[in-house]
């Protein structure tokens, strides 16, 4: 079986003074969102970041087959949502939206006629499976899911599908289950002034919340963002251009030297290292070099073994995990030294107690 193992992580000792001096404030009274801080079973939660995490996520996570595929680089399946944040490990999702103008709401699944089965037909469907399983495990890190603009998107209809889509999702989730733009920004201009000034919020003050991102062309990325003016009441942080005032969280599929420049500039970056084809055919993953890079959040289309999925062609036993993550970890780029896998998430500290 191919599974990478962690490389070691550098040190940075600047992080260190900063992770001193948050126990000390602390001590003063430092107040968390879902974890606990102090002595309880995430003392780091007031120190550690939000960006200072590195965890696994799938590809079109809806999808699953019923059959063997039609194409080669259709050659992968999906177990609910809820199963894999359960027992895969995986902690970002990935969601296709496709406009149903006939009922006024938002479809999740790949393309239309040729590639329609989904886990939750309904966009809703899938929100309340994260939340029916973020509910029960109220201590988890936070849950992030990639959004992706499929059918129904015309440029000339996107200030009604944008307020759709804030709606839907505020239709399933409460503001305190969310970590939006606004929550991020604060009293700064922008999201990207405020993560580059101030950071981003603590896991303590994220845990147990879910995170969206849009993995949106150019044109629908910047009338999402307010018509290029900022992600001010919305849900959804935005792709952007490491220069756009509503910069924050971006998707750079292919791990490189501008992923870690991005990473050490502070923003959250999601990250494809596979070639779905190559490890079909026994070639080596680029994933070591997606876990050097430093991006947070690496997609995978096999959080479990290939061996287990109904349907796909067993060339090989491929299973992609984060090295020494339970699931997650440490990220090797951000995160303190001292910190621990179990200071992301500790497996046995998920529920509240």
């Amino acid at each position: 079986m191919i599974e990478l193992r962690a490389p070691t992580r550098s040190s940075l000792p600047h992080r260190l003074v900063v992770l001193a001096l948050g126990g000390v404030l602390c001590l003063a009274g430092c107040g968390g969102g879902g974890g606990s801080g102090g002595g309880g079973p995430y003392p780091l939660d007031d120190a550690l970041r939000l960006n200072d995490l590195q965890a696994k996520g799938t590809h079109n996570s809806y999808r699953y087959l019923d059959a063997p595929p039609l194409l080669p680089d259709w050659d992968y399946s999906h177990a609910p949502l809820a199963t894999q944040l359960e027992s895969q490990g995986v902690r970002q999702l990935e969601l296709d939206l496709h406009w149903d103008a006939d009922e006024g709401l938002y479809r999740v699944y790949h393309l239309d006629m040729v590639d329609m089965l989904s886990r939750c037909d309904r966009f809703v469907d899938c929100l309340k499976d994260v939340r029916g399983w973020s509910e029960a495990h109220r201590l988890h890190q936070p849950i992030f899911i990639m959004l992706e603009p499929k059918g129904g998107f015309d440029l000339d209809v996107l200030d009604a599908r944008h307020a759709e889509l804030d709606a839907e999702i505020r239709s399933v989730f409460s503001e305190d289950e969310l970590i939006t733009p606004d929550m991020v920004r604060g009293t700064h201009a922008s999201v990207r002034e405020a993560i580059q000034t101030e950071g981003w919020p603590t896991l303590g003050q994220t845990r147990g919340r879910v995170l969206f991102f849009y993995n949106c062309s150019r044109p629908v990325c910047v009338a999402y963002a307010n018509h290029g003016e900022g992600l001010a009441g919305r849900v959804v942080f935005a792709d952007a251009n490491a220069d756009d005032p509503w910069a924050g969280v971006r998707v750079m599929n292919t791990p490189g030297p501008d992923v870690k420049a991005a990473v050490e500039a502070g923003f959250i970056v999601r990250t494809w290292p596979e070639d779905l084809t190559k490890i079909i055919a026994g070639e080596p993953s680029n994933l070591q070099a997606g876990l050097d890079s430093g991006a947070q959040l690496i997609s995978t289309d096999f959080p479990v073994s290939r061996e287990d999925i109904p349907f796909v062609t067993h060339g090989v036993d491929y299973v992609m995990n984060i090295p020494g993550g339970t699931p997650s970890r440490c990220d090797p780029i951000t995160a303190p030294a001292d910190c621990r896998s179990t200071d992301i998430e500790n497996p046995d500290h998920l529920a509240t107690p």
